[in-house]
């Protein structure tokens, strides 16, 4: 329970990371700018983002291909704020459940 709850912190601090970087970016170029999910994971590992499209477009059930495509457009401060929440929320209730 405790390396899950650690994971949704660091995701909710990668979160409020990715916001920050947002909002440098923001200020460098006096227009709001955000990073979607997509383009912070090519900054991360550029061959695993491109791997996961390919599979996505080419493998994955069709009711999951827009989905996906629209996660992938969202901005990566929210997309990974609301992983890290979900977890954390979730094992906190699992652990009120016990």
């Amino acid at each position: 329970m405790v390396v899950f709850r650690l994971l949704g912190f660091l995701f909710i601090v990668a979160a409020l990371m990715a916001l920050g970087s947002d909002a440098l970016l923001s200020l460098e170029s006096g227009e709001v700018t955000m990073r979607s999910f997509s383009a912070l994971w090519g900054l991360v590992h550029e061959g695993s983002r491109d791997g996961f499209v390919s599979w996505a477009g080419a493998n994955a059930p069709e009711g999951l291909k827009n989905p996906l495509d629209a996660v992938m457009g969202f901005p990566a401060w929210g997309v990974l704020g609301i992983i890290g929440i979900v977890l954390a929320g979730l094992i906190a209730l699992l652990r009120r459940a016990d």
